[in-house]
């Protein structure tokens, strides 16, 4: 009887330091995690008080824009929402043309966010304009008082436009032409502390790619009539696809594929994003430049590796899909090379 009555208290005994073990990690943990959110706060509240301020530098070879027609390109509020993914649309509260480069004091309203589900907007005035010379860079600053409601004030963007690798910034100098970005505010949410990252993420995204893309597009030349061309081309393929595939198949078949229901989950997935890819490229050749190229590399990335999943899943296996896919964009790529080396008939 005393043996079971010590064994009982022993096992009391452990149970209870158990419990009261999980009880005090159970405590210890909700104190961390509430004392890791009482820290965060601070930190974002500490971040109020001071101001953020980003920089981007993006070169640009010449014969895409001079310093001049950058200054002007980048005035002209009507060219922001081509070059900043993030902008939706711009609004002149007098009804002022925007293709136009706005005069110091003029405002634009700058729409962006997901309207109309979320719309933001800011007002923006232009403080300075100061085209490029041959002695002195070029500078644009544009500002916002009251910035974007609840969330950011004091907002400022400021272009620095030079000549590149040359001492001047004449037309004429050098082969490149340099843009400075430099983008403050102050915060007065903690939500306009936490994007930070986002925008700069936008901004570069905005300076390195789209901006010499959209400006390589606007120059006549017969590659970019080329990657226009082949970004029709594939949207109409992407659109004429996706019919066949919820129609009768016959492209699937006639590669001795099952029709496109009958494929499992993956194969029609992979299907759809074979079809998908069309229009993505047309979009892609819309903003031009290196964008435009990369839409095609995608498209014909996507169709060559479907050609090969067909080859080795088919029964009896059709080698030849393979074969066709490979020619076709070989002969893609042969025919953007010849494009990029001719010069337009103008020059």
């Amino acid at each position: 009887l005393s043996f079971s009555w010590c064994k009982h208290l022993v096992s009391s005994v452990v149970v209870s330091i158990t419990n009261i073990a999980l009880l005090v990690w159970e405590a210890m943990t909700i104190h961390s995690i509430f004392l890791f959110f009482q820290l965060c706060v601070v930190i974002l509240k500490f971040s109020l008080a001071y101001s953020v301020k980003l920089s981007t530098t993006s070169t640009l070879p010449r014969t895409s824009a001079t310093p001049s027609e950058l200054h002007r390109f980048l005035a002209s509020p009507a060219n922001w929402p081509k070059i900043v993914a993030s902008s939706h649309s711009v609004v002149s509260p007098t009804g002022k043309s925007l293709d136009e480069p706005l005069k110091i004091k003029e405002k634009v309203d700058e729409i962006f966010g997901l309207p109309p589900i979320l719309p933001l907007s800011v007002t923006w005035r232009l403080e300075k304009s100061v085209p490029p010379t041959g002695t002195k860079a070029g500078y644009l600053e544009f500002y916002s008082e009251n910035g974007l409601k609840s969330i950011a004030s004091d907002c400022r963007m400021q272009f620095e436009i030079n000549g590149g690798d040359t001492e001047g910034v004449s037309d004429n100098a050098g082969s490149e032409s340099c843009v400075k970005l430099t983008m403050s505010y102050d915060p007065q949410s903690p939500l306009a502390t936490l994007a930070t990252p986002v925008l700069a993420v936008d901004n570069a995204f905005a300076l390195k790619v789209l901006l010499p893309s959209v400006l390589s597009s606007q120059v006549a030349s017969p590659l970019n009539d080329f990657r226009r061309l082949m970004g029709i081309l594939y949207g109409i393929a992407g659109v004429a696809h996706l019919a066949d595939c919820l129609t009768d198949s016959r492209l699937l078949t006639a590669a001795n594929s099952e029709p496109f229901l009958a494929l499992p989950s993956l194969g029609q997935a992979y299907a759809l994003l074979w079809c998908a890819v069309g229009p993505v490229a047309l979009l892609a050749s819309m903003v031009g430049g290196l964008v435009a190229d990369y839409g095609l590399i995608l498209y014909g990335l996507i169709e060559v590796f479907g050609a090969y999943l067909l080859q080795v899943t088919a029964s009896p296996a059709s080698p030849s899909v393979f074969q066709n896919a490979i020619a076709v964009q070989g002969i893609v790529a042969l025919a953007w090379a010849y494009s990029s080396t001719t010069k337009s008939v103008d020059d």
